[in-house]
């Protein structure tokens, strides 16, 4: 600040003989790299930028290895994750990530776009049900209704998970009221910046739809009606896919695939896990290529759950997540169909459910492999009937095209499946896997309002 002013000093005593007033110096103390208004288009980019990294980084990667579909072989992802040793600072960048760099970003895009521009205020309003859902998911109760209100409220209340749900489906459908109105209601149509759709409305309402549909199907241990809630938002959901909302990468290290970054920056700290790669394999699934790297013998070799006896030749991700600009899966359609059928065999519709299952799992290999799935496999695996249909089966299969997705933790804590035997190493946690992460250290210590829970086996309400 003193050189500041001794610069503005030089200036006005240089300009003496041509007269220094006061516009001559005005702003020249404000920082065109730090504006103090943002566009639009800047606060949607970074809130999808920020998503990207939330939904498919490290907290994937652990509840990846909690899912057995990967294997932590040396140090935090075995010490760590593997063995169920989750503590209160381990995911507190992951907590502040959500909160100052997607969720800040999209209110502010609400209330920029607030009676100008209807599509950027609906993306927002999709943007902020999501993270506050997302986040409510991992830890719980959380600080959502009163968040991101900076000075005028530094000990924010925490909301019931219930309540975190509602509010993202009402935040949702108000999303779908702004992105119905017509293009002329807009100053500003959100365009390039917007990386998911490109500033596709109809896309984007495909999108709330399927996420009202996915929340609808989360509290289905509490609500009759959620499977009536969940049939009625596919109508209008993701059916193809070129809906698919996915999280987008590039060439840099700075925005690179999260799985293929740390592959790269971590060699052999995580492998490929027994339990997904045995059923692919015991299913000649034609995504095992695709989902899992040949070692250095050319197998598909993963590794058990066992730490004290680690497979560190186990196989790497393989060639569909690990690249540098390739994209990975945040919502779907052929998630649609497995929340079609699992609603469907709620209502007791058993023939339309094994349809929709069977659509599912086609749909994903076709998604994964870029081909139709080979008739055998079809055969075998996706031609499920009435009789042979239940909610395991469903499970399942949406474990195998989940992959990499912390969905695939959400169903196992809501639904038991798939059955997973534990970590018998001593060493582990001997409570199993986890439940839910606990309360962050920040919160702790600098929120007087926090609920905190350090007990990582309290299961979350949706799961009670």
């Amino acid at each position: 600040m003193k050189i500041l002013k001794f610069t503005i000093g030089i200036v006005c005593a240089l300009a003496l003989t041509t007269g220094c007033t006061e516009s001559y110096i005005e702003g020249y103390d404000v920082s065109p790299n730090d504006p103090s208004v943002v566009p639009e288009a800047n606060l949607l980019t970074a809130a999808e930028v920020a998503l990207f990294g939330n939904v498919t980084g490290e907290m994937a990667r652990e509840t990846s290895v909690f899912m057995q579909s990967q294997a932590g072989l040396k140090d935090q992802s075995l010490e760590e994750h593997a063995r169920y040793r989750i503590f209160e600072g381990d995911n507190q960048n992951d907590w502040e990530s959500i909160y100052t760099d997607w969720l800040d970003p999209a209110c502010d895009l609400i209330d920029k776009a607030e009676g100008v521009n209807p599509y950027y205020k609906g993306i927002g309003l999709i943007l902020k049900a999501w993270a506050g859902a997302y986040t409510s998911d991992i830890w719980g109760d959380i600080p959502f209704s009163q968040a991101i209100k900076g000075l005028e409220n530094l000990n924010p209340e925490y909301d019931t998970q219930e309540m975190v749900y509602q509010q993202a489906q009402n935040l949702l459908s108000q999303a779908i009221t702004e992105l119905s109105k017509p293009e002329s209601a807009n100053l500003l149509l959100p365009g390039s910046d917007d990386l998911i759709f490109g500033g596709d409305a109809e896309k984007w309402i495909k999108l709330a739809w399927t996420l009202k549909a996915r929340y609808f199907n989360r509290v289905s241990k509490h609500y009759a009606y959620s499977a009536d809630s969940v049939l009625y938002c596919l109508q209008f959901g993701m059916t193809e896919e070129a809906d698919n909302a996915m999280a987008v990468f590039g060439e840099t290290a700075n925005n690179a695939n999260q799985w293929y970054a740390f592959y790269v920056l971590r060699p052999g700290y995580m492998g490929m896990g027994a339990y997904l790669v045995d059923r692919l394999k015991a299913n000649s699934d034609p995504r095992l290529p695709f989902y899992c790297a040949e070692d250095a013998n050319g197998n598909y070799t993963p590794s058990g759950i066992d730490t004290r006896t680690p497979v560190l030749e186990a196989s790497e991700i393989g060639p569909l997540f690990n690249a540098s600009a390739q994209p990975v899966p945040l919502v779907t359609s052929f998630e649609v169909k497995f929340l079609e059928a699992e609603a469907l065999l709620r209502k007791g519709s058993n023939d339309l459910a094994a349809q929709a299952c069977n659509d599912g799992i086609k749909a994903s290999v076709l998604w994964a492999t870029g081909a139709d799935a080979p008739e055998e496999f079809v055969t075998a695996i996706a031609s499920l009937t009435a009789t042979d249909i239940n909610l395991e089966t469903i499970i399942l299969n949406k474990y195998d095209a989940m992959f990499t997705q912390l969905e695939v933790w959400t169903d196992w804590r809501r639904t038991g499946y798939p059955v997973l035997t534990p970590n018998p190493d001593p060493l582990a946690n001997q409570n199993g896997i986890p439940f839910r992460y606990p309360t962050c250290i920040s919160e702790r210590n600098y929120n007087s309002n926090a609920i905190v829970v350090n007990n990582n086996y309290i299961k979350p309400w949706f799961a009670e």
